[in-house]
């Protein structure tokens, strides 16, 4: 029965998804084990079993058999172990474990899951200990490094670690627990970070060299091996109360860099780099073990749910995982810049064992659902064909903490405080020319080497604010000139629907002239518009009268078109002949504007303003080569509209 209801899941999702609905309208929480289902039935399909990549899946997908009393996936992993044993797969790679199957034979034979496979997980245990190189501490190392005495990654022991540790406990070889534990131990403290963190490896960059990098996945890794150590490791080894101290000070670090969507970057200490998810799998599975054995303690455990809920935006119904680091060995110079170059794609072989890993360690908590963060693979740019189409709004503590949102049609963006003393609180455009979700996806080629600034199909920014007002910037005019606020200093997402987003922006108290002012902005914006609804309230303790300025941007010569009676000021303007032309309106009540005015290279409506006092106003624009609008007096005939049905 539980097999027909994940297929069924399955089945509805995927229906859901070809049909373009909000599909967690319908759905809101998810079974965590239909998630890893869905991560093995595709990564059956992508992944080469025989390499290293394999044999982290089929870890997984030992680990989700344990967990189910239907013995579907036991069967069929027994099975795909079983033709490592006959050489219909043959496996490959650095370690020799890699050519029983990998960790996971290992872990199921430990378990009495694989009676026929013992003595097979047995020889090439006995091969490993005996033959794998190993460095001048004698930890496992890869056979082709050009250095083995020295050079040696975290990334072994994922494939050390486990193995010899169900190995050695499943043939009472003590020597070989021993290796399992000494491997990850001594990796650490070699590699550890004075942060806490864990660097990838030594000896790439020079000998004894270490590098500088807290790669996700590599951070990953560690968490992988070290897990397993916590978790089955008997209490009566001697190193277990220093492999459970390594575990709760490594795990307590990896939730300070956790970022404000619940996964971790990249380089995990820089937010400016792109979400990577075999890391933040690989990291969630081994916080889950850590928290159901308290190790870490459960007060984190909002934290682990948090990881899950952000997860499922990177993971499409069909299985298909996006925001995965292609394989990784300490690049370039092994700096943090050179992992934050390091490309991510679609469905690499890295992506799905992380996944499977992840929603199985939930359901053995308990966790039978999790409620997405947004849509199921909303953040998944590169399926076949974009996102649907939706209104977004997204904070980016990677990007400055800048706050971008968007819909079917245009697409803005505020700066945020780390970069006050650069810019400030302008509103910025980035035009679009179509109706799918595209912030995600252009800072994350940004950050490849594929700037935002040029269009490639898609649209641009090229509407530069900094210090400006950009498309309805606020600021307060006193004696004939405009006092503006650095960015927000905090914010609150209020809605972040597939229809409809809104959020508040809080920002300090600036001087305006001599008055302290400070100021509250909620900004809303539905599907289907050009125009974002904003309410201003500015507070002072000064008992003169405000003039709020509601600003507009502009490069060189714009038509400058003015309406009292409509309470709109307008600019239309071409900023490159290759980029089209673009207007820019702000819509105020016609009742409160006090007149029209300008500074430096500025259009300004001037509006009467009360301290405490709310002021609603509408900020929208329209690009030539948008598909809505081709021309001044279309974009114009627009606004007219607009005003007529928000009277």
């Amino acid at each position: 029965m539980k097999q027909h209801k994940s297929k069924y899941l399955y089945l509805l999702l995927m229906v859901l998804w070809l049909l373009g609905k909000p599909i967690f309208a319908q759905i809101k929480p998810i079974a965590t084990e239909a998630i890893a289902e869905l991560a093995v039935e595709r990564g059956l399909k992508e992944v080469d079993l025989g390499i290293y990549g394999g044999t982290l899946f089929m870890h997984s997908m030992s680990e989700l058999a344990v967990l189910q009393k239907e013995p579907k996936t036991l069967n069929r992993t027994i099975e795909i172990f079983e033709k490592f044993k006959s050489k219909e797969i043959k496996g490959r790679g650095s370690f020799i474990s890699y050519e029983a199957g990998g960790t996971g034979v290992a872990y199921l034979n430990y378990l009495n899951k694989t009676p026929n496979l013992s003595a097979h997980v047995f020889e090439y245990a006995d091969k490993m200990f005996k033959n794998q190189k190993r460095t001048s501490e004698g930890l496992m190392t890869a056979p082709w490094l050009k250095d083995s005495l020295d050079q040696f990654m975290i990334d072994c022991a994922f494939a050390v670690t486990p193995y010899m540790l169900y190995a050695g406990m499943s043939m009472n070889k003590p020597e070989y627990v021993d290796l399992a534990v000494f491997e990850t131990l001594e990796m650490f403290k070699i590699l550890k970070d004075p942060n806490g963190l864990v660097h990838q490896g030594r000896g790439f960059q020079g000998l004894g060299k270490i590098s500088e990098d807290n790669w996700s996945r590599g951070n990953g890794w560690g968490a992988f091996a070290l897990a397993f150590l916590v978790r089955d490791l008997p209490d009566t080894h001697p190193r277990k109360k220093e492999v459970n101290e390594l575990a709760k000070n490594f795990f307590t670090t990896i939730l300070k860099y956790q970022n404000q969507e619940g996964l971790w970057n990249q380089e995990m200490t820089e937010h400016t780099s792109f979400v990577e998810t075999s890391g933040s799998g690989l990291m969630l599975f081994g916080l889950g073990i850590c928290i159901e054995k308290g190790i870490v303690d459960k007060s984190f455990l909002p934290q682990f749910i948090k990881g899950l809920s952000a997860y499922t935006s990177y993971i499409t119904p069909d299985g298909s995982i996006s925001n995965t680091t292609i394989g990784c060995l300490c690049p370039g110079k092994g700096t943090k810049k050179d992992y934050i170059k390091h490309a991510w794609k679609l469905n690499d072989i890295h992506a799905f064992g992380p996944v499977v890993l992840a929603f199985t360690q939930a359901a053995k908590m308990g966790i039978k659902e999790i409620t997405p963060a947004k849509s199921m693979g909303c953040y998944v740019t590169d399926f076949g064909k974009p996102m649907k189409p939706q209104t977004f709004v997204r904070y980016m503590p990677e990007a400055n903490e800048n706050i971008c949102w968007e819909n079917d049609r245009v697409a803005f963006r505020v700066y945020g405080p780390p970069v006050k003393n650069r810019v400030s609180s302008g509103i910025d455009i980035w035009t679009k020319s179509v109706d799918y979700p595209i912030i995600s996806k252009w800072y994350d080629q940004n950050n490849q080497g594929k700037s935002y600034h040029e269009n490639h199909g898609e649209g641009l920014d090229f509407y530069h604010v900094a210090y400006g007002r950009g498309l309805g910037g606020t600021a307060i005019w006193r004696n004939g000139k405009p006092y503006i606020s650095t960015p927000y200093a905090t914010h609150k997402i209020l809605k972040n629907t597939e229809e409809e987003i809104a959020f508040e922006l809080n920002f300090d108290a600036w001087n305006a002239d001599g008055i302290k002012v400070s100021e509250k902005k909620v900004i809303s914006l539905k599907m289907g518009t050009n125009f974002c609804k904003i309410t201003s309230t500015f507070t002072t303790d000064s008992k003169e009268p405000l003039t709020l300025a509601l600003g507009l941007s502009y490069t060189d010569k714009p038509e400058v078109l003015k309406d009292a009676k409509k309470g709109t000021l307008t600019l239309w303007e071409s900023f490159e002949s290759k980029n089209g032309e673009l207007g820019t309106t702000v819509v105020v009540n016609p009742k409160e504007i006090k007149e029209f005015s300008e500074f430096e290279k500025e259009k300004y409506i001037l509006v009467k303003a009360k301290s405490g006092k709310p002021i609603t106003y509408y900020v929208g624009t329209g690009w030539s080569k948008a598909p809505q609008f081709k021309s001044k007096q279309e974009w114009l005939d627009y606004v007219s509209i607009f005003i007529s049905k928000n009277k």
